[in-house]
């Protein structure tokens, strides 16, 4: 009978930090997570700021930019053949 009730004991004890582990790790999981949410965010509006930069100076530059293209396609067809 003590031999039970030692072991009920220790189970729940055991128990009991299983459950503190896996709350420790969820709340480090979602800490992470909305940490990466937020990265995320930064990129997207980071993203959007360039492209509304690169029209922008397409619109102000139409022929330098035009030119900047056809430079780069060329290096590109360039690249592409000689591997």
């Amino acid at each position: 009978m003590e031999t039970t009730r030692t072991l009920d004991k220790n189970i729940d004890r055991l128990s009991q930090g299983a459950h503190q582990a896996v709350d420790r790790a969820s709340s480090a999981a979602s800490s992470m997570a909305e940490r990466a949410g937020q990265k995320g965010d930064e990129l997207m509006e980071m993203k959007d700021n360039w492209v509304e930069g690169a029209a922008d100076y397409v619109r102000e530059h139409p022929i330098a930019a035009l030119g900047i293209a056809a430079a780069a396609g060329y290096l590109f067809s360039v690249i592409s053949r000689w591997r």
